[in-house]
């Protein structure tokens, strides 16, 4: 029971095991129904750039019946607040992609009022293309170029009649091929036209993001590309027949007919030393044993050695051939 009030949670006592999985599962209902903030709300506009918020009362904004409460992840954007400062909506961008999550409802349970809203459904329709992937604006055009080691970018910026947008607050994100990034300004250099430059020495490619604005209204926004290739000399393909025959006449070589005239033209003999000691070694070991025999027996000691292995049979005609004949 103390350790339930220290950790300010609550205590279950029972005597059967069998009521301990309801017990979970009550626990389980209760953590869940924790997180459902069902009071009514305004939301309140945080991002007021954001794309998908554009030309919408938020003043007059409906309130929400509830929303689930959830944490900010890092790297998002906090587009709407709820008034216990709870994330409404959020969206952020993971590669080339978008995403957005809205933590209330867009049907009758919380979003009663919201149905009858004049903004509904422009609010939803904004944000879905918000989220599909963008191209080119009309108004806007970009092209991406690699200069020695620098890349430069210039954007033109001309409206549906034709007239220059001057004064244009625009920014270029560039990701690098090491995933290292870079936020630069762009300045404008003549009516309606903006450069920027970012440093492109490593081969890759630069994934280039740009966006221009003026106030809080955002005038258009691309993606672009620039691919670096590796050095030219990497490029070339074939046999450099010129540099291997002034590498051959400095050290004394020729060209070659067939792949077999490597080792058969401009032989030169060689020697290779071979140890023969080991040989030597078994020869005066295998020798060892005659001469030891040698010392023992005598000079005659080979023939009675010899006579003694012979078969018997043998042994009695060598021993009848030795014996003096009668009248001799």
């Amino acid at each position: 029971v103390d350790i339930a009030k220290w950790g300010k949670g609550r205590f279950y006592y029972t005597e059967d095991s069998q009521t301990i999985p309801r017990i979970f599962t009550l626990e389980t209902q209760l953590a869940s129904k924790a997180s459902l903030i069902e009071q009514p709300f305004k939301p309140q506009l945080t991002a007021p750039a954001h794309e998908a918020m554009q030309e919408i009362d938020w003043k007059n904004v409906p309130p929400l019946g509830g929303y689930v409460a959830t944490t900010l992840k890092p790297t998002a954007e906090l587009v709407l607040m709820s008034h216990q400062e709870d994330p409404v909506l959020a969206t952020w961008r993971f590669g080339l992609g978008r995403a957005a999550a809205f933590t209330s409802d867009a049907k009758a349970k919380w979003a009663v009022l919201w149905l009858r809203w004049r903004d509904f459904n422009k609010f939803w329709a904004q944000l879905t293309r918000w989220t599909l992937r963008s191209g080119s604006r009309s108004d806007t055009t970009a092209v991406v170029q690699r200069i020695d080691t620098t890349g430069e970018v210039v954007v033109d910026a001309v409206d549906a009649k034709g007239d220059f947008i001057n004064f244009l607050d625009s920014q270029i994100g560039v990701v690098a091929p090491d995933r290292g990034r870079t936020v630069i300004d762009l300045e404008q250099i003549g009516p309606g036209r903006y450069r920027g430059r970012f440093p492109a020495p490593d081969e890759g490619v630069y994934l280039v993001g740009m966006a221009q604005r003026k106030g809080e209204r955002v005038i258009g926004s691309q993606l672009a590309g620039l691919v670096v290739p590796y050095a030219q000399e990497l490029r070339d393909l074939g046999v450099d027949e010129t540099l291997l025959r002034e590498l051959s006449e400095l050290t004394g070589g020729g060209p070659l007919e067939a792949p077999r005239d490597a080792f058969l033209k401009s032989r030169r003999q060689s020697r290779i030393g071979v140890d023969v000691w080991p040989w030597l070694v078994g020869l005066a070991a295998v020798l060892l044993i005659p001469d030891v025999a040698l010392r023992r027996l005598g000079p005659g000691g080979f023939a009675r050695l010899g006579g003694w292995l012979l078969p018997p049979r043998w042994r009695r005609r060598r021993e009848a051939a030795a014996e003096p004949q009668e009248g001799t």
